[in-house]
């Protein structure tokens, strides 16, 4: 059975990220019901395998990701698509807001970093408003110097899409390119030259924000979330917006509605 959701899920393009979360799922989906088959599992033992997992403290995300894997496989590769063959509600999204760091904050997370490429790929992932795996796949011949946007290759259900890029990175990323083969990575590693890992990317982030000592969760996401909210606060249409972060439902852009500065806006209380 895992097999076939492997072949599924690459016959039908899905990255790799929700590919392994999807297995992962499953393979765990698996060991609960055993030793009974997944094809005469109905939504009561699903339910009660989504009960165990909120019991025992798994977040919200894991337990909609299992949810997901869990519809794919019933619904569409057993063919499950009557409602009350897969009733299985997902679990109420978290109205936490995301973190939003202001500017002076940025650039110190930037000065934070001791290598120059570093800092510069936290810049660009603030200044183009791009998800960290995005980051890492960058390359040369995606960067227009002339125009300053950026080509994003494959974001999010592999689509493509072009945002902005600051000329005030013009120099380091000529410094970056300057000599290199166009089909290269932008940020690669200096002992293979192969492009650097995501986890890479998110422990340069982690490690300069302790240096940089701003409390709370910072992540690479929070540049994203940053972008976004000051690109809001500056006047810029929302549906823009949406363009440049790759998201196909305003309804996730709009969340960043609620986490711009009041002031930024020029909104005055009534009073």
């Amino acid at each position: 059975m895992l097999e076939r959701v492997r072949e599924e899920l690459a016959l039908r393009h899905y990255s790799r990220h929700t590919a392994r979360a999807y297995l992962s799922a499953l393979r765990a989906w698996l060991a609960w019901i055993a030793p009974v088959f997944p094809r005469e599992a109905g939504s009561e033992s699903i339910r009660a395998f989504l009960v165990e997992m909120a019991e025992a403290g798994l977040s919200r995300a894991r337990i909609d990701q299992a949810v997901s894997a869990l519809r794919f496989l019933y619904v569409e590769l057993y063919g499950r698509r009557d409602a009350s063959a897969f009733d299985v509600p997902r679990p109420r999204r978290e109205s936490t807001l995301p973190r939003v760091l202001s500017r002076p904050e940025i650039l110190r997370l930037a000065d934070a970093c001791t290598n120059r490429k570093h800092r510069v790929v936290i810049l660009l992932m603030y200044a183009a408003g791009l998800r960290v795996s995005e980051a890492a796949a960058i390359k040369i011949r995606d960067v227009d110097f002339e125009r300053n946007t950026l080509f994003v290759r494959g974001g999010k259900g592999r689509k493509d899409r072009i945002t902005v890029l600051s000329p005030v990175l013009g120099g380091d990323l000529t410094w970056l390119a300057d000599g290199r083969p166009a089909q290269k990575a932008l940020f690669a590693a200096e002992n293979t030259g192969e492009q650097l890992s995501v986890r890479t990317l998110q422990h340069v982030v982690e490690r300069a924000a302790r240096r940089a000592g701003l409390e709370g969760r910072v992540s690479c996401h929070t540049l994203r979330h940053s972008f976004a909210t000051h690109l809001l606060e500056s006047g810029v249409d929302i549906r823009f917006i949406q363009d440049l972060l790759g998201h196909a439902r305003i309804e996730t852009t709009s969340r960043y509605t609620h986490v711009r500065n009041p002031a930024a806006i020029r909104i005055m209380s009534p009073l």
